[in-house]
């Protein structure tokens, strides 16, 4: 359990090749949410990450980049949105690089540079948008395609969401 909250940390198991090109687990560890990266009541675990695809067979271990970002970057990342109105981590605002906010706009709304991949492992949120909002439940999916959002818990324990995240070009708004 992280120190921090009531959410686990997260085993990722990582596959890859050894010198004969036989699959083999090459990575088995316990992650932890990534230090600071946390804003408007979540945070993100950051499991795996790789700045391209890799060429295949590989190790499995050259694509642990956890800062790849950027078009043509791909992550996987456990997002948790707390509870509104209970504790939440603090985050540092030099960690969130990669979301956008409109300037002048103090709501938790943003968007990112990427095609997100979403669903809903625990847990229920709502995913508000300029426009509409959703109530997304355990087993939902969410492609998030760039547009400005943001996360409301209205239950009682933390969401947990599992995002691929696809990194793209955006013009802005």
């Amino acid at each position: 359990m992280t120190a921090t909250n009531s959410v686990p940390d997260v085993r990722l198991v990582v596959t890859g090749h050894d010198a004969d090109n036989q699959g083999i687990i090459t990575s088995d560890t316990e992650i932890g949410p990534a230090p600071g990266l946390a804003a408007d009541g979540w945070q993100a675990y950051i499991l795996w990450a790789s700045q391209t695809l890799p060429d295949l067979p590989d190790d499995g271990l050259a694509a642990l980049d956890k800062g790849a970002s950027g078009p043509g970057s791909v992550r996987l990342v456990q997002c948790v949105v707390y509870p509104e109105g209970g504790p939440a981590p603090a985050g540092a605002p030099e960690a969130l690089n990669s979301i956008q906010r409109t300037p002048g706009d103090d709501s938790a709304m943003h968007y990112t540079h990427s095609v997100d991949l979403v669903i809903v492992i625990d847990g229920e949120v709502e995913a508000v948008l300029d426009t509409t909002r959703t109530v997304l439940k355990q087993g939902d999916f969410l492609v998030q395609n760039g547009t400005r959002h943001e996360w409301h818990n209205h239950g009682d324990k933390p969401a947990r969401l599992g995002v691929v995240v696809l990194g793209t070009e955006h013009r802005g708004f």
